[in-house]
């Protein structure tokens, strides 16, 4: 009797569910030059955790004056944003370009063929994006904007340092440019498969 029970805690043991491995958690730490508004940041973190999700990636966001330096992260990347990333800031004559323009929203370090984890956002010209926003929209229509175009461009360097690569996709958010107004769009640009999967292989690469 008791190798028979013996035998059966086996079986019972056996056929007890895995548990799955807990999702790669990313410290994203933020740097802004100038007071951001909350509006625009909390949406600017939702978009980029929405399109991080399909690769299975998690993020903590913090400030970079609360690095102590004793938290773990399967990966990190630290932004800094430049310029005046508000809405409500004076607005220039010649604040949203010209048409056929050509600007770059943000870029990310390169060292010795290595991808760092390193971003800087130019506020100024993302916030571009704001002459496609409906005419008489208020101010709050016009601060999701605004972190929405900002968190397209976050996770799009974000694919960068966590997939260690310097390519782009030919489409989706992995492109090398998109159009402004595409940044602000209802159902904009997303990763496509292959975007994708260059993020959960680097961060296993990584490991």
């Amino acid at each position: 009797m008791a190798a028979c029970a013996t035998a059966s805690a086996l079986i019972a043991w056996a056929q007890l569910p895995r548990e799955k491995p807990a999702p790669p958690l990313i410290g994203v730490y933020l740097d802004f030059e100038s007071t951001p508004e909350s509006v625009s940041v909390a949406v600017m973190e939702r978009a980029v955790e929405s399109l991080l999700k399909p690769a299975g990636v998690q993020v903590a966001w913090r400030s970079v004056r609360e690095n102590s330096g004793r938290e773990a992260f399967s990966g990190l990347a630290v932004l800094k944003f430049r310029g005046r990333c508000q809405v409500s800031a004076p607005e220039s004559p010649n604040e949203f370009g010209t048409l056929g323009e050509i600007s770059a929203l943000a870029s990310t370090a390169i060292s010795g063929g290595r991808v760092l984890p390193y971003t800087e956002v130019e506020c100024d010209q993302v916030r571009k994006v704001l002459a496609y926003v409906a005419p008489g929209a208020g101010l709050l229509a016009r601060q999701q904007a605004l972190g929405l175009a900002l968190g397209r461009v976050v996770a799009h360097e974000l694919y960068h340092i966590l997939g260690n690569t310097a390519a782009h996709a030919g489409e989706g958010l992995a492109k090398a440019s998109e159009l402004l107004r595409d940044l602000i769009a209802n159902g904009g640009p997303a990763f496509d498969d292959g975007a994708t999967n260059a993020i959960r292989h680097g961060l296993a690469a990584a490991k």
